[in-house]
């Protein structure tokens, strides 16, 4: 593999690569419906919810009502189109995760168009290696010293040496959590999109390939690195909290993850901003960023918005965000 090639095609819900995973992954590669009732205790109350209330939604799915469509529709009348948002872990079989395609289908069946971060297929070329390339000579070793550098060879065999040398230290820290799973057509994601084309509906994305990548790359690397050096010092941590990541996935409790990611277990306080920084760019930098959109595409009706499920969640979250707007949320079953 050439270091202008694409880089490996895994990853997994991990800490760090759930936010990051939909970049190894391109780096690669009319009526209501008729559904379960929404869990106890998951949409807002008229006189309003109360503290946290996002730490009540417990799903993947989310039933989203704009302010102007009615609640209740005649006999008789035509519905308004509903709108569904849910959260996706980007990799992984839907039996692994728990998800019920049937439903997820059926969800999609009463939407018009789906809204996903970004394109699939966008084309990667060469001016867009700065994002996960250093330009100095010096390279990865330089920036995290041989001891470390030696510890990352040694958890990331399969990545020709070339390459590892002149990875930029958040492309490492992705790399680092993948479990072998190779991005390919049967992605979650990749499903997504051909149900959507099956059932002839549009598609929109938030955010460009660059806008995303400069998200991922918005720290610099020389402060990067040590959050690199540092978690390298507890490799056994990957493995543990990808695991729990996936629990909090599967049991739908996306609080708990969110937890799980403010904690940055394994950093010091030298390190803990950086980390804070980094988590800026990818989730609340990007929720603000795409909001005037959602807002303006679930008010029109009939949308199936599918985001990384950590960027629903939270004070600073879609889905609370979107609640201050005055849209009605209901936690579907799934």
């Amino acid at each position: 593999m050439g270091l202008h090639t694409r880089p490996p095609c895994r990853s997994m819900p991990g800490l760090w690569s759930a936010l990051r995973s939909l970049w190894l992954a391109l780096a690669c590669a009319a009526g209501v419906p008729a559904f379960a009732s929404a869990q106890p205790g998951t949409a807002p109350r008229e006189d309003g919810p109360p503290a946290e209330a996002w730490r009540q939604w417990r799903s993947v799915l989310f039933r989203v009502q704009a302010p102007s469509l009615p609640s209740a529709v005649p006999d008789g009348a035509a519905a308004e189109p509903v709108n569904f948002i849910f959260g996706t872990i980007h990799f992984g079989d839907p039996e692994e995760l728990a998800l019920d395609t049937g439903v997820m289908r059926e969800a999609m069946r009463h939407t018009r168009m789906l809204v996903n971060e970004v394109d699939n297929d966008a084309h990667w070329d060469a001016s867009k290696e700065r994002y996960r390339l250093l330009a100095d000579q010096a390279g990865l070793p330089g920036l995290i010293g041989p001891q470390a550098y030696a510890e990352l060879q040694r958890l990331l065999p399969g990545v020709p040496p070339a390459l590892l040398h002149r990875l930029k230290p958040w492309a490492a820290l992705a790399l680092l959590e993948a479990r072998g799973e190779v991005a390919g057509e049967q992605t979650l994601d990749r499903r997504l999109e051909r149900w959507a084309t099956d059932m002839q509906l549009r598609t929109e994305h938030l955010e460009t390939l660059d806008e995303q990548l400069a998200a991922l790359d918005c720290v610099p690397s020389a402060e990067q690195a040590l959050v690199l050096k540092q978690r390298l010092q507890t490799p056994w941590l990957f493995g543990e909290q990808s695991a729990r990541v996936l629990e909090y996935y599967r049991s739908r409790n996306l609080a708990a993850w969110l937890d799980e990611i403010d904690a940055m277990v394994g950093l010091d306080a030298r390190a803990r901003p950086i980390e804070e920084r980094a988590r800026r760019c990818l989730i609340e930098a990007r929720n603000e960023r795409w909001l005037p959109r959602l807002d303006e595409l679930l008010r029109q009706g009939g949308m199936f918005v599918a985001v990384g499920a950590i960027h629903l969640t939270g004070a600073a979250g879609l889905l609370e965000r979107l609640r201050q707007r005055g849209f009605l949320i209901v936690a579907e079953p799934l």
